[in-house]
């Protein structure tokens, strides 16, 4: 299971270069079905990663204690929920977790523009796809980043979730928080591809502002339930410091 997990995030950073090549090899020579192919595997890219993210929430359900990130961060004296949410417990799996949000987010958003601003899309299609590049090449050849390290020899036990994370808040906490920072990739995805194409006009903003309210809704609600959170668990200072 390590194995395949750890080679759908190559194909994804191989999937993300072959997209960026064929965006700048289009932009070049104004080849129309150069952008569309590098379009096209940029959406693909979130099914590759999704994959991923299946991948591993399956070995920590599982306690594959071959997984290192299973290893240090679930216990099978965890219950489930515990064990399945601890994919955002760890900086691996949060990296994981970022980069499926990141590439969903592209997903619908080169979807909902395909028929629009098209003389700005392939500037879209490149500044969307560097952005997932670069997480998908934390996850391939940064160690901390690696989410299906091998820990050799496999262990008997997991050592668990660090107690200050075994809370309801766990769950929906983290998750919310995410959405909120990720989804502001997508208002930075936009203002580039305007900036970038010189085709600056007041629809990028209205285009801008839909996600940006989307964005700032979620990191309110993440901040709200992280104070509930911090109030509850005496190692983080209460409300206020929060």
């Amino acid at each position: 299971m390590n194995d395949l997990g750890a080679f759908t995030l190559i194909v994804s950073l191989a999937l993300l270069i072959f997209s960026i090549s064929q965006t700048i090899f289009g932009i070049w020579k104004n080849n129309q079905r150069s952008i569309e192919l590098g379009r096209l595997s940029l959406m693909a890219n979130a099914g590759i990663i999704l994959l991923s993210f299946i991948i591993l929430m399956t070995a920590l359900a599982r306690m594959d204690l071959s997984n290192h990130y299973v290893v240090m961060h679930s216990s099978e004296h965890l219950p489930l929920f515990y064990r399945v949410t601890s994919i955002w417990s760890g900086s691996s799996g949060s990296l994981l977790f970022w980069n499926l949000l990141l590439n969903i987010f592209t997903f619908i958003v080169l979807r909902e523009t395909k028929h629009h601003h098209k003389e700005r899309l392939p500037m879209l299609n490149l500044s969307m796809g560097v952005l997932a590049c670069f997480f998908s090449y934390l996850a391939v050849f940064y160690p901390d980043a690696q989410a299906f390290r091998e820990f050799k020899p496999s262990a008997v036990v997991g050592r668990g979730l660090n107690p200050l994370l075994q809370h309801w808040a766990m769950i929906i906490h983290p998750p919310i928080l995410y959405i909120g920072y990720v989804s502001f990739a997508i208002p930075f995805g936009v203002a580039m591809s305007a900036l970038l194409s010189g085709k600056i006009s007041p629809e990028w903003i209205k285009q801008i502002r839909k996600w940006a309210i989307f964005s700032w809704f979620f990191l309110g609600v993440g901040i709200l339930l992280g104070s509930k959170w911090a109030y509850e668990e005496l190692g983080w200072g209460g409300y206020w410091a929060w």
